[in-house]
C-alpha cells in the first residue's frame, strides 16, 4: 500500500527532530468528528495512520469506554498490521499524503477493517511540507468531488456527513 522508497521518506519525516510536532505529533482541530462518535459510541476504534499518537492518547483520554488502537507503517511502535477488525476506523488527515497509484488499494484496506462506522478527514490544500525531492507532502491535492468519488467506488457504506470547511479540510462520516 506504499512504495519502499516513500515509507522510508516518511520514517525520516516522523524523525526529523526539527519538527517533533509534525504528522501527528499534536492534538489538531477534529471538526465534527467529537459529535459523530458520541453519537456511535463505538466499543473499539482503530487511529489509521496515527503517526507519533498524540491524538490517538487525546482520544483515549477522552472516550474511555472505546478500546483505541493505532496503525502506522512509517512508525515502528504502529507498524504492525491490527490483525482484527474495528467497529470504527478514524483517519485523520492522512489520506491526502498516500501516493496516488496505491489511494485505492487503502481505502478499501480502511473499508474492510471497519465493521461499523467510519471516520475520514481529508485536507484538500496544499501542505506547509515537502518531501525531500521538493514535492508537497500532500500527494493528493483534489476537491470535495474528486474525493467524495473515490471514496464512493471504494468503501462500502453509507455517506452520513460529508462537508468540506473553509481551510479546506473535508470530514466524512461513513456508516456500513
Amino acid at each position: 500500500m506504499y512504495s519502499k522508497q516513500y515509507l522510508e521518506e516518511l520514517k525520516n519525516l516522523h524523525n526529523d527532530r526539527k519538527r517533533p510536532n509534525g504528522f501527528g505529533g499534536k492534538v489538531k482541530d477534529l471538526g465534527e468528528f467529537h459529535t459523530w462518535i458520541n453519537y456511535w459510541m463505538p466499543k473499539d476504534c482503530l487511529d489509521y495512520g496515527c503517526g507519533k499518537g498524540v491524538i490517538l492518547s487525546h482520544l483515549r483520554e477522552h472516550y474511555t469506554s472505546t478500546e483505541f488502537a493505532g496503525y502506522d507503517p512509517a512508525l515502528d511502535m504502529w507498524k504492525t498490521r491490527p490483525s482484527k477488525k474495528f467497529e470504527m476506523i478514524f483517519c485523520n488527515d492522512v489520506l491526502e499524503h498516500i501516493e496516488t497509484n496505491f489511494i485505492d488499494e487503502v481505502l478499501k484496506d480502511i473499508d474492510e477493517y471497519a465493521t461499523k462506522y467510519i471516520w475520514l478527514r481529508i485536507d484538500t490544500m496544499p501542505a506547509r511540507k515537502e518531501l525531500s525531492d521538493g514535492r508537497n507532502a500532500h500527494l493528493i491535492i483534489e476537491d470535495k468531488d474528486w474525493w467524495q468519488n473515490k471514496l464512493q467506488k471504494n468503501i462500502n457504506g453509507v455517506f452520513v456527513y460529508i462537508n468540506i470547511n473553509k481551510k479546506g479540510k473535508l470530514d466524512v462520516a461513513i456508516e456500513k
